[in-house]
């Protein structure tokens, strides 16, 4: 009986050297791609808005919240166009384009407008290594159907 217990123990023995020799040889030695170091995010600007003020847009937002402030690098401007008689598709994504750049202590952009298209902007915040925050609520200025942007 000591016999057939030694022959299973080895038995045992050999299947789990037989494993961890697969696991070896699996593990191949390359490298894993690369993965960004951990960062949660930066809260997007609020209190996003926009007014008209003669022949430009001012799109203004708030400071963001005092533990990130320090994190902010600048905001990045947003923007998105409808000229008239171009029909809304609903359901379709909107193609945002960068407009612009502000710097971390401004929170005021002017943006050059003309009448008869229809805006959507958002902002966004960015910090250190190229990070960007989500974007901020969308605001909209509507000026088809207007001869000229009104103050």
């Amino acid at each position: 009986m000591m016999r057939g217990d030694r022959w299973t123990g080895g038995w045992v023995r050999r299947v789990c050297l037989l494993c961890a020799l697969i696991l070896v040889c699996a593990a191949c030695g390359r490298k894993a791609p690369p993965v960004p170091p951990r960062f949660d995010g930066l809260t997007p600007p609020a209190g996003v808005t926009a007014r008209v003020q003669g022949e430009a847009i001012i799109v203004t937002w708030s400071d963001p919240p005092l533990s990130e402030g320090r994190l902010v690098t600048g905001y990045r401007i947003y923007s998105s166009t409808l000229n008239e008689g171009e029909g809304v598709c609903e359901g379709c994504p909107v193609r945002f384009e960068k407009i612009g750049d502000a710097g971390s202590g401004e929170r005021r952009f002017r943006l050059d407008v003309s009448p008869g298209t229809r805006y959507l902007i958002e902002v966004r915040a960015t910090a250190e290594g190229g990070y960007v925050s989500e974007p901020s609520r969308r605001v909209e200025v509507d000026l088809r159907g207007a001869l000229s942007p009104t103050s």
